[in-house]
């Protein structure tokens, strides 16, 4: 005969397995971030070894990255889209105290004062060019 507290208490119990093994699992895809245990065999890209274990997503973050980059670049907004919405000019006037910077700290006072007269109207012509020839410039997938 099932008294009331035996069962009252299945859902309790069954409430209780279900929390811990979530609770559980989304720990392991998180934790640890970098592998823990002995590092005597390990697959590549997966998050256990014979004798430890690494979080899912902290060992995927290559594989991720890699296909967000895809996904954004290909689908969303490309590279060349992206950089030509910019003024030129205006980029430039945002470059400057860096470049001359730059300028006077690896090349000295003497080109530094040759080419601070030029200096914004190089940048404002070379971001000019560099629009036409992102992609050949720069490529997003090798600096993620």
């Amino acid at each position: 005969k099932l008294t009331l507290l035996v069962v009252g208490s299945i859902p309790c119990v069954a409430a209780f397995v279900g929390i811990t093994t979530n609770w559980m699992g989304v720990k392991m895809l998180f934790y640890p971030i970098q592998y823990f245990g002995i590092d005597w065999k390990r697959w590549p890209d997966t998050p256990y070894g014979l004798f430890g274990w690494q979080g899912v997503v902290p060992t995927k973050t290559e594989q991720m990255a890699e296909r967000l980059v895809r996904v954004v670049t290909e689908r969303l907004l490309r590279l060349d889209e992206a950089f030509g919405r910019l003024e030129p000019s205006h980029l430039a006037k945002l470059l400057l105290p860096a470049v001359e910077e730059s300028i006077r700290r690896d090349c000295g006072d003497y080109w530094f004062r040759v080419l601070q007269p030029v200096l914004p109207m190089l940048l404002t012509r070379l971001l000019t060019k560099l629009q036409l020839e992102i992609d050949d410039v720069l490529d997003l997938r090798h600096i993620v």
